[in-house]
């Protein structure tokens, strides 16, 4: 089973998915668990039975501590590395920060981006979470955190 989620999820935190995209990877999970674990559609298991008899997180619960993990990490990384100052202006931009001035975007709805999934992962804006995750502890407690409250 770890072969496969692996494989699955590898990159998967630099994904920006959308609800579609979330329930054909949950749906090929769910797939996967039942054929590994002999289970038929016949034996009418639920999810939430599969997930206690395999003994996994949802795909859900670990894409996001994936992501947030990345997110600490290019956090903390020197000002001068690319990564953290992409991070950093995606950031300012997401929370229309005043001093982003001269970026307009088009009509519509946004393309659903990285950064409003860390926004949806741990219930901070980009910036406020740019400023906890300095911290690594204090990033560590949030993100454990997270994982307690989805797994309610």
């Amino acid at each position: 089973m770890c072969l496969v989620l692996s494989v699955l999820l590898y990159g998967s935190e630099t994904w920006a998915m959308t609800k579609q995209d979330w329930m054909r990877l949950e749906a090929f999970h769910t797939k996967a668990q039942r054929r590994i674990l002999g289970i038929k559609w016949s034996d009418f298991t639920t999810n939430v039975e599969l997930y206690r008899l395999s003994g996994l997180e949802t795909l859900h619960n670990i894409i996001c501590q994936r992501r947030l993990g990345l997110f600490g990490h290019v956090t903390r990384l020197p000002a001068d590395v690319p990564a953290s100052a992409a991070l950093q202006l995606a950031a300012a931009v997401r929370d229309e920060d005043p001093s982003c001035t001269g970026w307009s975007r088009p009509r519509g709805r946004p393309p659903t981006t990285w950064c409003h999934h860390i926004h949806d992962d741990c219930g901070l804006f980009p910036l406020g979470a740019l400023h906890y995750a300095q911290d690594r502890t204090l990033w560590r407690e949030i993100v454990t955190a997270n994982k307690a409250i989805r797994n309610d």
